[in-house]
């Protein structure tokens, strides 16, 4: 259990002047009285314990964890950004291979996860925590989370407000009000805003941490009203006393200073997404810069972690700005400045959205004034749990679409006819090793591979989709070509059992489960040709989705970036570069045409042949009785 200070207070206190009272507050379970307030539940007081628990653990206790991490696993890299005004050290912790590449050699894109701006929002810590532990747990899944951690550089400060957190764990049953701004004459509206103690928001500047000491308790600058974005807009930002003051100039505070230093670990230009994470009211607040791609990319993400947290029985849906509107927040900041998706987390419970019970009261409290800061000691292990999935997969999708890497054709002897993969880096080559000709009839294996791990499993070892999205399991795969008769198109059926996550028939996944499929398939023999001899050109044709629903690149021979708020060199089945991808059509082979069907083309539609013999006759009669030549057919070439 965490330790109390000496100076906990019982009851009020009284300035040495005599001017005005400063009423301390005692949250308890169920006594209301002039100085007790119930919230119907356990009141939590933090832990000490390295690993999670049902409940809130200490700072000391968060700490040593996250530094146990860095020092057992090699992906886990600890640093200082920054120092408190009490000059207590601020830590970030990059997760991910140390060569800062992916595993093409590129430039690693980064994201960045904030935690604790507001001291009092426990939920936050155990919340980043947790995303923090499992990281590390599944390093070695050979799926999504090593993928990560080999191609992408994950930046989490867990506490950024360092001294006002512990000042809330100091004091984890008691509150101080303001002077001079109860609501009533209960102690719910008495204490409608408390400031000090448990209920800090702000950090501590001049601030000391005593919680009798009356004269600072209200100072303090809300760190999360400090950015340089819409600095001062709300009207209040410039009052000291006020709960959002935001500071005598904008990203004045150290703690602030120490944010935009981790920011600079990705390196800030490779920043492709950004979280501040808090509590409460269980929404994403949605910034909303004047770019529309911008905009587009973060609203779908937003959707899909919402999806995540849905199937779990929770449902954080997004809260989308107006555009170009917005106030001094650090996700407004990274929004505006670097033009990634950015939000506010908001971890529950609700704030009285759709009708659910407002804090405290969704977990059967009280609901009394603030009670949604103080999350049961039963609740957080659940929560934590449905968060953690919902931002492992915005990492996932802020890596960037999917693009093919291999594919080969061998017949029923085990022989390539067909082996092409892309090498290179910001720019590929398609190498093509093996292309020989194809014959209709005959049973080939498809084998195609990817970038990134495309599927997931359930625990019976069966694909299945990510926690709460919806894709296309199965890939698509068409032959396409030009024939006696025109176009033509052709389908491999490719079923959900055909992605790998081990050796199957020599074919095996290539650097990650589900990275790669292959299917079995015979050549159509109904391929219309004009000629029994040479042979016909054709295209293998890949469509597939990853586990978060990005379409692949269609042209790998341009590796995909970000870039002023959009995808760079990610291209649709035309071409076309924008924030959607396609087809990928980069593959083609030969068919003998010797086992395929025969069709000449004619001058009407409809499959082709030769001409009538009733027409011949006719025209050589006509030739022989009027002695001209017959008129030439004009084909409808």
């Amino acid at each position: 259990m965490g330790k109390l200070t000496a100076c906990m207070v019982t009851s009020a206190l009284v300035f040495s002047s005599g001017a005005a009272v400063a009423e301390v507050l005692n949250y308890t379970e169920n006594t209301n009285s002039s100085n007790q307030l119930a919230i119907g539940y356990p009141v939590p007081v933090p832990v000490d314990s390295l690993t999670a628990v049902d409940g809130f653990r200490t700072y000391d206790s968060l700490h040593s964890q996250h530094q146990s991490l860095a020092v057992t696993h090699p992906e886990v890299r600890s640093s200082v950004v920054g120092q408190t005004h009490n000059n207590r050290d601020i830590y970030v912790y990059r997760f991910g291979d140390s060569n800062n590449q992916t595993t093409d050699g590129l430039a690693e894109p980064a994201f960045l996860i904030n935690g604790t701006i507001h001291a009092r929002e426990w939920q936050s810590p155990e919340v980043v925590t947790e995303l923090m532990e499992q990281l590390t747990e599944q390093k070695d899944d050979q799926g999504v989370v090593q993928y990560l951690l080999d191609n992408t550089n994950i930046i989490i400060l867990p506490v950024m407000n360092v001294d006002g957190f512990l000042q809330t764990q100091r004091f984890p049953t008691q509150v101080t009000q303001s002077p001079g701004t109860s609501a009533g004459s209960t102690p719910s509206q008495k204490f409608a805003q408390p400031r000090d103690g448990r209920m800090r928001r702000k950090n501590m500047p001049s601030v000391d941490e005593v919680l009798s000491t009356e004269g600072d308790r209200l100072n303090g600058v809300d760190l999360n009203r400090n950015g340089s974005v819409f600095f001062g807009v709300q009207p209040d930002n410039s009052v000291a006393t006020s709960l959002i003051y935001g500071g005598p100039s904008a990203q004045s505070e150290p703690e602030t200073q120490a944010l935009l230093a981790a920011a600079q670990l990705g390196p800030r230009n490779r920043l492709r997404f950004y979280q501040d994470t808090h509590s409460f009211s269980r929404v994403l607040f949605v910034p909303q810069p004047n770019n529309a791609n911008r905009n587009t990319i973060t609203n779908s993400i937003a959707a899909k972690f919402q999806s995540t947290t849905q199937v779990q029985g929770a449902n954080y849906f997004p809260v989308i700005d107006q555009v170009g509107s917005g106030i001094p927040t650090t996700a407004d900041y990274f929004a505006y400045t670097d033009l990634i998706p950015a939000w506010t987390l908001e971890i529950e419970p609700p704030q009285g959205f759709a009708g659910e019970p407002n804090g405290g009261a969704f977990y059967g409290g009280t609901g009394a004034s603030h009670s949604g800061f103080i999350m049961p000691d039963s609740e957080i292990a659940r929560t934590r749990n449905q968060l953690a999935p919902a931002q492992i997969l915005m990492f996932y999708h802020q890596a960037g679409p999917a693009y093919v890497t291999k594919v080969q054709l061998v017949d029923s002897g085990g022989n390539d006819v067909y082996l092409a993969s892309w090498s290179g880096g910001a720019s590929r080559n398609l190498n093509v090793a093996t292309n020989n000709t194809l014959q209709g009839g005959e049973t080939y294996t498809l084998y195609v591979s990817f970038s990134k791990p495309m599927r997931v499993r359930n625990s019976s070892g069966n694909i299945s989709q990510y926690t709460g999205q919806s894709v296309s399991i199965s890939p698509t795969v068409t032959i396409t070509g030009n024939g006696g008769s025109g176009n033509f198109t052709r389908a491999i059926n490719v079923g959900n059992n055909s992605w790998l996550n081990q050796s199957v028939d020599g074919f095996t996944f290539n650097q990650y489960h589900d990275d790669a499929f292959k299917v079995e398939f015979t050549l159509p023999t109904n391929i219309p040709v004009s000629s029994t001899s040479g042979n016909t050109d054709i295209t293998i044709n890949i469509a597939a989705q990853d586990l978060a629903g990005l379409e692949l690149d269609a042209n790998p021979a341009t590796s995909v970036d970000w870039n002023n708020g959009s995808w760079t060199n990610y291209e649709n089945s035309n071409g076309q570069a924008g924030i959607t991808g396609g087809t990928d059509s980069s593959y083609n082979l030969k068919v003998s045409n010797q086992n395929l069907t025969l069709s000449e083309p004619q001058s009407s539609g409809g499959g082709g042949g030769s001409l009538p013999w009733l027409m011949l006759i006719t025209l050589g009669f006509y030739t022989l009785v009027r002695g001209k030549k017959p008129l030439l057919l004009r084909s409808n070439s």
